[in-house]
């Protein structure tokens, strides 16, 4: 039955891809990400003669950024011909591998149940779907980590069962797995510091007994290492160019340049304009909180209960979930890095705590079905179902920029937005494109021209056939979220009461006929 309900899943989400990858909109960056993935692809073609991706913009730091993903996305580029569709269709695609990755990790923690029960938790999470098809950085960056975090959890049952076969051959894909992750955010880095905590539990509770069997467990453990380790910066390095042009300092760069990004605007939170290299400590875990639907964060809470109350895990996948999860929530908190845009730089931490709340419910649903009390059993499962029902609600209310979505400990997007971030991407500029594509005609104009401040005019220009899109002076359409002088409103794109941006014509333009 899990099976075949995952089955269901599947083909409920390829539906989805295939009929909303173009309806979601570009972001405002896709622009510099798709021109940085077309210069890394030139790179690799030109066999490192063409390294134009090192002479964009200073200020972008894209170089340093990981280009993997966007390697792949330009290569599809290149064999389909064409630009945005192809883009928006591959991070379906990137989008429906991440469930399936997190139900082979939901499979190792809670079996077949366990599986379907954390790809449907990672499917109905509305910031995790809901941008998949224009956020090109975040979404494949979770994807990555998700599969890191497969191989790791078998990696630990390894250890647990001292099962040897096949040893190198899984330290080689752990380390491979984690320097792709890399060259898309150098973040995947800290899997290194959870690997530690890793290693350290192990020597507490199985410490082996006897000085040769210590000489070889450290022997065994330093090569598998040495192994992942060289792995690691061998896929980095194969995906990466910034790091062939710079073996040495490239990486060391990287991490530098991410860790305090110069990305210095105001953004809204807790209903004050905070400086992004500024925000306080709490800014991940409450955004972690308001931004996940409610029965997410009780079952973490739950399980936090659960642990103290068991006194200790009852096996290392638990540590593992909980390292994953603690390891960099401490690190944003402690190195306070520039966060900016909800809580889409560190999405990667919502499987982890989607896989702790997966085992936590189907460890007590086990339970009190065991005891005979089946109906409570059915209760619980029922509860978590309304709890997730109201995510996918609150998403239809909000369609399509569910990745703006709210709790309802926050009163949901349409009061959350007055204190937080709520549409950031500036993918409203896509609707109204399609309102003014109906429209212009009605506006006599001999020269139909038009911009849109919001993003790039590249974004949007293939949705407005027969109007040239212009970089500055005073076209004839706008496209933004604020009135500027000389220009009148003829259309707003609107959710729950607020506007999110605009379409303005000169005001010269006379008004069509029928608007009297």
């Amino acid at each position: 039955m899990p099976y075949i309900l995952l089955a269901v899943l599947f083909g409920l989400l390829t539906v989805f891809v295939a009929t909303q990858h173009a309806v979601h909109g570009r972001a405002f960056d896709e622009w510099m990400q798709d021109d940085y993935g077309q210069r890394v692809l030139a790179f690799y073609l030109s066999w490192g003669q063409d390294r134009s991706f090192l002479e964009m913009a200073p200020e972008l730091y894209m170089p340093q950024h990981g280009s993997a993903y966007e390697l792949i996305v330009a290569a599809v580029q290149k064999l389909t011909g064409e630009q945005w569709r192809t883009r928006s269709v591959i991070g379906g695609v990137t989008g429906l591998l991440g469930v399936l990755a997190i139900a082979l990790c939901g499979r190792e923690v809670a079996g077949p149940w366990g599986a379907f029960t954390a790809a449907a938790g990672l499917a109905l999470y509305p910031r995790y779907t809901g941008s998949i098809f224009n956020n090109s950085k975040d979404v494949p960056f979770t994807v990555a980590m998700i599969v890191v975090l497969w191989l790791v959890l078998r990696t630990v049952r390894r250890w647990q069962s001292g099962e040897r076969r096949f040893e190198l051959l899984q330290d080689a894909a752990l380390g491979s797995a984690i320097g792709f992750a890399a060259a898309i955010r150098v973040n995947a880095l800290a899997w290194f510091a959870v690997l530690a905590v890793l290693i350290a539990a192990f020597w507490i509770r199985r410490r082996p007994e006897g000085a040769e069997a210590v000489r070889a467990e450290l022997s065994r453990q330093f090569g598998s290492l040495l192994l992942i380790v060289s792995t690691c910066y061998l896929a980095m390095s194969l995906t990466w160019p910034y790091l062939l042009v710079r073996p040495v300092s490239g990486a060391l760069d990287a991490v530098a340049s991410m860790s305090k990004y110069q990305w210095n605007h105001e953004i809204l939170y807790l209903g004050a304009m905070v400086p992004a290299p500024q925000v306080p400590w709490h800014y991940a875990p409450l955004w972690l909180i308001i931004g996940s639907p409610l029965p997410l964060i009780l079952l973490v809470v739950a399980s936090a209960g659960a642990l103290w109350w068991r006194r200790v895990p009852s096996d290392g996948r638990y540590l593992v979930l909980a390292a994953y999860v603690a390891v960099p929530l401490i690190l944003l908190i402690v190195l306070r890095p520039t966060l900016y845009n909800s809580l889409r730089q560190f999405l990667y931490i919502v499987p982890g705590l989607i896989l702790i709340a997966t085992g936590v419910l189907l460890a007590v649903v086990r339970a009190v079905a065991r005891s005979g009390r089946r109906a409570w059993a059915a209760a619980v499962v029922g509860l978590a179902v309304v709890g997730q029902a109201e995510a996918v609600v609150a998403s239809l209310q909000i369609y399509p920029y569910e990745y703006a979505y709210f709790s309802p400990i926050v009163g949901g997007y349409a009061n959350a937005h007055h204190s937080f971030e709520g549409e950031y991407w500036g993918s409203c500029s896509s609707q109204a494109a399609t309102w003014l594509r109906k429209h212009h005609l009605d506006y006599p104009v001999a020269e139909p021209s038009f911009q849109d401040v919001l993003g790039w005019n590249t974004l949007i220009e293939k949705e407005l056939p027969g109007i040239t899109p212009v970089g500055d002076g005073h076209p004839v359409f706008l496209i933004s979220r604020e009135p500027r002088d000389g220009y009148r409103t003829i259309h707003s794109v609107v959710l729950a009461g607020e506007q999110l941006c605009q379409v303005a014509v000169r005001s010269d333009v006379p008004s069509p006929p029928s608007a009297g």
